[in-house]
């Protein structure tokens, strides 16, 4: 008989961990005991369970769940993330995965937690279960002589253990004015303690107003004189701090081979001198590599009329109609209708008759919803279904110019 409980046994976690995530290299004694120290450290955070599944007193598969705010449209709801999903490998094929991801979203409904987020480790595997993909990244990688130099900009600062608070209030500024940022817990500072990154700030009157993190990297076969800038935060809420931090990258070009930066803003290679990648690959006919770019975390909306008050102050271009959305469900087997009343494009819950029914699936409803992708799109892609075409350009217009989710919280 299934059973899920809240983990007390983290060296049981810790090796099951091991066995379905050989990446994790918990293949030492020590390695383990780090890993089974540092989960029960993390199960002392309020906003952190480990949960595990359990079969005849064993633990055949887990997961972790973290409690955030998320910023939808600059109204703050509460919303669940999952991770380290993990089912025994003896237990694979067993409807263990489903039955997870099914508690996982019962608890986040129950809970009144109408958004629920994850990173997959295959999407498609995901989207079956109702979780529809958010918007790309892009990772650029040139030479920092490639950057514009901000020579009136002023130095930086290098950040420690010391300026953590300043630098999660700097973080929090930035995310309370950006759709699809979560709020952190300091223990996600965690950079600023580890010897192997390296964080540089800008301050004006005394606060801190935009950050970098790197790291340091080498290929196989470079001597100690080569090295590459790899960026993993990249966080401003002044034009003078990402002036200032632009700049900074700018002058390692003496020092530094190349930088890789990544980030959700697809017009940033009109920054660079010469937006094509370190590679200099042609990738069709004459367009030149510019950038990587790939998918990540994925959003599941659980209450669609929980969901719909967080979108009170929020709208959707400035059409007025009514539309009917037919959800299917196909994990918890359920079908949804609602009608949603659009003023102006401001949306509210209506028992009137629609101009427009749409079909569509949980999981392209909520990359819909969260801005990721076009009305248009998914209906030229029949992934929407429409039968009338009266209102259509309407509801089209509703969701062309949407704000795409910005995420850099990681679980």
């Amino acid at each position: 008989m299934r059973e899920f409980r809240e983990i007390q046994d983290f060296k049981a976690f810790t090796e099951l961990s091991g066995r379905c995530y050989p990446g994790m290299k918990l293949d030492s004694k020590e390695a383990k005991e780090r890993y089974q120290q540092h989960r029960e450290k993390m199960n002392e955070e309020e906003s952190v369970r480990h949960i595990g599944l359990f079969e005849k007193e064993r633990m055949v598969g887990g997961y972790i769940e973290y409690d955030h705010l998320v910023n939808m449209y600059q109204t703050k709801i509460p919303a669940s993330g999952i991770g380290t999903v993990a089912v025994d490998l003896p237990n694979k094929k067993q409807g263990h995965a489903k039955a997870i991801i099914r508690k996982f979203i019962e608890d986040a409904k129950a809970r009144q937690r109408p958004l629920v987020q994850l990173y997959p480790f295959q999407p498609s595997f995901y989207k079956k279960m109702g979780f529809g993909l958010g918007p790309p990244i892009y990772t650029y990688k040139f030479h920092p002589s490639q950057l514009p130099a901000f020579p009136s900009s002023e130095s930086v600062i290098i950040l420690d253990a010391q300026d953590k608070e300043e630098v999660r209030a700097c973080y929090h500024q930035w995310a309370d004015h950006t759709h699809g940022s979560c709020s952190k817990e300091i223990y996600e500072f965690k950079f600023l303690d580890l010897e192997d990154y390296h964080a540089v700030g800008y301050k004006n009157n005394g606060k801190i107003e935009g950050y970098i993190v790197y790291q340091f990297k080498q290929r196989t076969g470079d001597h100690f004189l080569k090295n590459d800038l790899h960026i993993t935060d990249f966080i401003t809420t002044s034009q003078k701090a990402y002036q200032s931090l632009i700049h900074y990258l700018h002058i390692q070009k003496d020092q530094v081979r190349s930088i890789k930066l990544p980030t959700f803003n697809e017009q940033f290679s009109f920054l660079l001198e010469d937006p094509s990648h370190e590679d200099e690959e042609l990738i069709f006919r004459i367009y030149h590599k510019t950038s990587e770019q790939g998918h990540g975390l994925m959003y599941r909306i659980v209450d669609v009329p929980l969901f719909l008050k967080s979108l009170e102050k929020h709208s959707f271009g400035k059409e007025t109609l009514k539309v009917r959305w037919n959800i299917s469900d196909t994990l918890m087997n359920k079908e949804h209708e609602y009608v949603w009343q659009f003023t102006e494009g401001a949306p509210s819950l209506t028992e009137e008759k629609a101009d427009i029914d749409i079909h569509i699936g949980i999981a392209d409803f909520s990359s819909l919803m969260m801005g990721a992708i076009s009305l248009e799109s998914l209906i030229l892609g029949g992934l929407a279904r429409v039968k009338e075409t009266e209102h259509l350009d309407q509801a089209l217009r509703l969701f062309e110019h949407s704000t795409k989710p910005e995420c850099w919280s990681f679980f």
